[in-house]
């Protein structure tokens, strides 16, 4: 023990009071980072739009399973504020299996279209 030095007492007593008010700050921390709670999507192969709710479930996963085909046929969609056209989001469009390119409604851009329908609301877990 005789080999340490003041300065290095001082960095571990630093160290642990740092480490001790970060733990105390996440334990009361009441704000957890929350995600969205639903996302619009389409069904690529009839151009249905679906907006999927997560409800209790803790989260979904993307492409999703149409509730009447059981296919996972339903992919992220985005409109820009004032436009008419919407588009596949390109993260999960260009991974699209080569089978369901080809039957898919997509045009350039991953602009696809839609049924002149609102949107179903799917609920995954109540």
């Amino acid at each position: 023990m005789s080999d340490i030095k003041p300065w290095q007492i001082i960095v571990i007593v630093v160290a642990f009071a740092v480490l001790a008010f970060s733990g105390w700050r996440m334990m009361n921390s009441n704000k957890i980072a929350k995600g969205p709670d639903g996302y619009m999507t389409v069904d690529v192969l009839t151009g249905q739009l679906y907006l999927l709710k997560k409800g209790k479930a803790k989260g979904m996963l993307l492409p999703a399973l149409n509730p009447e085909t059981k296919d996972r046929t339903l992919y992220p969609v985005v409109q820009k504020e004032g436009d008419d056209q919407w588009k596949l989001d390109p993260g999960y469009a260009e991974f699209m299996p080569e089978k369901l390119q080809i039957e898919a409604k997509v045009g350039r851009g991953y602009a696809i279209e839609i049924l002149e329908y609102d949107p179903i609301v799917h609920v995954f877990l109540k």
